[in-house]
């Protein structure tokens, strides 16, 4: 049974990747999109374009451009309703403290059980087995919710189960590359998959 779900946030809680990719861009002026989403079919962190230098000045521009973001309405109600069934737990490349500034700035930080991100560890793979450990979860109690390549690999080598969405960073095509258990195009999506999964 699952008892709680992980969400990354670029790309599934947010349409970020215009912002991120803008930023990119002032320090890589001539990195195409399609150069750009590649970074993201392993661990960001891993990619040689993403030396120490670039990883905090990135994080500190684009903090900037978070600061009026607003949460689409639908996906904060479904947020809610997941709450209400369901650990909700964030596991990000971002910064913990500009994630932690969205989710006030939309009255939402109070779903969330914990937030990992950048300040914690570069490793999804190590923030997995963090939360398994502190909150005494098994593998199969979770659910992970992302949009990248990279990610659901990440989940994979833990046995952790992905729900894949096609409208963040990555297609279709290429988030089947990693054998989620289902890709999803709507954040509705989730608890229905979860309904359907069988145990």
């Amino acid at each position: 049974m699952i008892k709680s779900v992980i969400l990354d946030f670029d790309g599934v809680i947010h349409d970020t990747l215009k912002i991120a990719y803008s930023v990119a861009k002032i320090f890589y002026p001539d990195l195409t999109l399609k150069q750009y989403k590649n970074m993201f079919n392993g661990n960001i962190y891993s990619h040689k374009k993403v030396i120490k230098k670039f990883r905090a000045e990135f994080l500190t521009l684009q903090h900037e451009k978070y600061l009026l973001l607003k949460i689409e309405r639908e996906i904060k109600k479904e947020l809610l309703k997941l709450k209400k069934k369901y650990n909700l737990y964030i596991i990000s490349s971002n910064s913990e403290s500009t994630l932690n500034l969205y989710f006030e700035n939309n009255n939402i930080i109070h779903l969330f059980d914990e937030v990992l991100g950048y300040e914690t560890h570069t490793s999804k793979e190590h923030k997995f087995n963090m939360i398994l450990k502190k909150h005494k979860l098994k593998k199969n109690e979770c659910i992970f919710v992302t949009d990248t390549l990279g990610d659901i690999l990440e989940a994979n080598k833990i046995g952790i189960k992905t729900i894949a969405v096609d409208y963040g960073f990555h297609d279709r095509k290429r988030l089947e590359k990693g054998k989620p258990l289902k890709i999803i195009s709507d954040f509705k999506g989730i608890e229905k998959v979860i309904n359907s999964m069988t145990f």
